[in-house]
């Protein structure tokens, strides 16, 4: 590594530690952090079932009873062609019961666990801190190119 990549001499830069394990572990165990992931894999499950089973209902139907979904529901509209532009109001009321769901109950946990997850590595900083060796700034120093 030459010198200027180092700030003229000096030392590297420091990058900080991560958190230690025991300081990972205490967040993921912590119960608010066990509901949201439930929450959030509840939702995903549910999200998926209704896509997926609307979905293939709509495909079982067009293969299945070809008669009722050729049946006219008014003009060129058939059933079949109402059940597949239904796909797409599925879609879009699972998208909304999702952002609403992130919005009311798994945003507001988050918040709360990224508070405790920054308090604790506060508390790490100022205990790294406290233990750290004392080092007086270096001079500055002038040097050619």
């Amino acid at each position: 590594m030459s010198r200027h990549s180092t700030r003229l001499g000096g030392p590297p830069p420091s990058f900080e530690t991560p958190p230690a394990p025991a300081e990972r572990r205490s967040v993921s165990q912590d119960p608010a952090y066990r509901s949201l992931r439930r929450a959030h894999r509840r939702f995903g499950a549910r999200a998926t079932a209704a896509a997926v089973g609307g979905f293939l209902l709509y495909v079982l139907l067009s293969s299945f009873v070809p008669g009722l979904m050729n049946r006219t529901v008014g003009g060129h509209l058939t059933v079949g062609l109402a059940l597949g532009l239904g796909q797409f109001v599925l879609m879009a009321v699972i998208v909304w019961r999702y952002l609403v769901h992130m919005r009311t109950r798994i945003t507001p946990a988050a918040r709360g666990l990224r508070g405790l997850v920054r308090q604790q590595e506060e508390a790490a900083a100022r205990e790294r801190a406290a233990t750290a060796p004392r080092v007086a700034p270096r001079a500055a120093e002038f040097r050619p190119w």
